[in-house]
């Protein structure tokens, strides 16, 4: 059977990381209403920073069950993650962990899936969750697996919530293809209005 992700841990988590990073740095986010309160929502960042599966904890209204993406895998001890109501992936197919955010999902909890560890189509696509984009922009330091300098400014642009409709078997290759093309043109446009706004856009 497999084990629900800890509700608590994720809301004491929230409410630490909420203060923690206020003291640490300026955190700055935009959108975080759409997130909502209840129901289930798949967030997705592509950030790997080691800080950013905290920054979407810290902004969010509701407590979040983050996938942590390398940075923050390798520099938390598993034990810690688990108690914070995060989802640890043990293996490259990460299919303990997906089978832990669906599990999730189907409760009506929130699911962040940051960084590159979690493919996001096979959990769109078996969930039917609605999928919510994060662009953060100041997040990391001069590596990703270094943090921002203290007292730095941290955006956090969310996205509105997208459904994204699924056609065919959700296990098959080909809808599965069709859903990971969804998400990245979901989340190219997310990051380009974001830059946008954070003014780091540049016309080509």
């Amino acid at each position: 059977m497999v084990a629900m992700p800890s509700w608590r841990g994720a809301a004491h988590t929230r409410n630490l990381t909420a203060g923690g990073l206020g003291l640490l740095y300026r955190v700055q986010a935009f959108g975080a209403h759409y997130m909502g309160l209840t129901g289930p929502l798949i967030l997705v960042c592509s950030s790997e920073a080691i800080i950013a599966g905290a920054v979407i904890q810290a902004i969010a209204p509701r407590p979040v069950h983050v996938v942590p993406n390398a940075a923050m895998s390798a520099a938390v001890p598993a034990v810690a993650l688990h108690a914070s109501g995060a989802i640890v992936p043990t293996s490259t197919a990460a299919i303990t962990a997906q089978e832990s955010a669906l599990e999730a999902l189907l409760d009506g909890r929130a699911v962040a899936l940051v960084g590159s560890l979690v493919d996001p189509a096979w959990l769109v696509a078996t969930s039917g969750a609605p999928v919510l984009c994060v662009t953060l922009v100041g997040e990391q330091g001069r590596v990703p697996t270094d943090p921002p300098r203290l007292r730095s400014l941290i955006r956090a642009y969310v996205s509105d919530q997208h459904a994204i409709a699924v056609s065919g078997d959700p296990l098959s290759v080909s809808t599965r293809a069709a859903v990971t093309e969804r998400l990245r043109q979901l989340i190219a446009d997310a990051d380009d209005q974001a830059l946008r706004r954070a003014g780091l856009w540049e016309a080509s």
